[in-house]
């Protein structure tokens, strides 16, 4: 019976962990390209600035006018603790290396579908001369 209430916590915990690796590796990326584009890491520190930290809405860059200049933040109460400051020169970095990040994506996509398929293709045929 305990192996069977094992089995089933694991069953339930796998997916679990696999999304939050997911989101844990889609954060890096992210943070790397702010930091690459110019976006400063401001930590929060204390008590009251992590209390105020999570009160913003995470992982998700956006915009304010602060001293009639635009200002782009992103926070990260989970993995870092901080926020991401940039103007608007460094958001139209990111925006640049967020392009420039996902169009790498999808060329590596469809790199390893040709792949996949091309290996379909040779295994249903038998080899490229057609046999076994």
């Amino acid at each position: 019976m305990n192996r069977l209430k094992v089995i089933l916590v694991l069953f339930l915990l796998v997916p679990v962990i696999g999304c939050a690796a997911i989101q844990s590796n889609k954060t890096q990326k992210q943070e790397q390209l702010l930091s690459a584009a110019g976006f400063i890491m401001v930590p929060a520190t204390t008590q009251a600035e992590l209390e105020n930290l999570n009160t913003l809405t995470p992982h998700k860059v956006l915009f304010s006018v602060k001293d009639n200049k635009p200002l782009y933040w992103y926070a990260d109460p989970t993995e870092c603790r901080c926020v991401y400051t940039g103007d608007q020169e460094a958001y139209q970095r990111y925006e640049k290396l967020l392009t420039e990040s996902q169009i790498a994506d999808e060329v590596e996509d469809a790199a390893l579908s040709n792949e996949v398929a091309e290996d379909n293709m040779w295994g249903w045929m038998g080899g490229p001369w057609g046999w076994y």
